[in-house]
């Protein structure tokens, strides 16, 4: 949810805490099989849109028809955001994004999770996403906008013919390296205000935000890393570009001066974010024994 508190603590608490570099375990790897480092995660920007219609409830018989429903009209209002082929059309979105390098995309082609096992996995018919991009790079590298929730007129048990008074959404977009936070919710915005209907007034709660998180694979800190996934797995590590957001990490490069290495053991099928998260405990003693191995790597001079 963001902290209102926590860069003010790095701030006044930045000589104590004084370091070479920050360990987070916040990610996860592709299979038990292959040990990853994350050299990349997303950013974020949430809101939450509220339409606000008739001053009540209303009774869709006698009154539907001459009134726009504001349900329908946040519908339509979404469904305005994206085209077919899962490019977010609001002008302005794709601003500073910058194209995967050749490398970083042999790199993603390593990964063992196939396009067949990732639909497997999420129970879904057909994979979806922006054409030209691999799943894997629509999931980790690209930017998106996503309704996390919708909320409108009447949710229990039967039915209730109402026109509804209001409707909600909340709504995240995931950033990638070089775009801007801010300037991202002013171009996604200004376009909600834009495609809004005069039929429905609009309202638009900021939430958090922040950058993404960009680190050289190539650092002696994020080398020492590699070193001990390779130590304790027996196994060349491979590197992650990962799509979920850890905003503190922003926070210790620009107060701190410190990277982050992003050491996450968590496997697909753990769900997060759902209903029985769970974390395997043969990757619990894998990372015990990689954070051991990490302190004397780190000590170690540049090979």
């Amino acid at each position: 949810m963001g902290s209102a508190s926590l860069e003010s603590f790095l701030q006044q608490r930045r000589a104590e805490l004084s370091c070479d570099a920050v360990v987070v375990s916040d990610t996860g790897m592709p299979d038990a099989d292959h040990p990853a480092l994350t050299y990349s995660l997303r950013g974020i920007i949430a809101f939450e849109l509220a339409l606000h219609g008739p001053s009540r409830d209303l009774h869709s018989g006698i009154f539907g028809g001459a009134v726009d429903n504001p349900a329908m009209a946040l519908s339509q209002l979404l469904a305005r955001v994206r085209g077919k082929n899962g490019r977010i059309v609001i002008p302005g979105f794709y601003d500073g994004v910058a194209p995967l390098s050749a490398y970083e995309r042999r790199e993603l082609k390593r990964l063992p999770l196939s396009d067949r096992k990732l639909q497997q996995l999420l129970g879904v018919k057909k994979l979806f996403g922006e054409r030209g991009f691999t799943p894997t790079e629509q999931r980790s590298a690209r930017p998106t906008f996503e309704i996390n929730g919708l909320t409108s007129g009447y949710q229990g048990e039967g039915s209730k013919t109402i026109v509804p008074a209001w409707a909600r959404a909340k709504i995240t977009c995931r950033l990638v390296p070089h775009q801007k936070p801010a300037r991202v919710r002013k171009v996604v915005c200004d376009y909600l205000r834009k495609i809004c209907p005069p039929t429905v007034r609009l309202e638009i709660e900021a939430g958090h935000g922040a950058e993404a998180y960009l680190v050289s694979p190539q650092s002696p800190q994020a080398q020492a890393a590699l070193r001990a996934l390779r130590e304790d797995f027996q196994r060349e590590p491979v590197l992650l570009r990962e799509g979920g957001s850890i905003p503190i990490v922003n926070e210790f490069k620009r107060v701190l001066g410190a990277d982050t290495l992003l050491l996450g053991l968590g496997l697909p099928e753990d769900n997060a974010h759902s209903p029985n998260e769970k974390f395997d405990l043969d990757c619990f003693a894998n990372g015990q024994r990689t954070s051991a191995l990490l302190w004397r790597e780190l000590t170690q001079p540049a090979k």
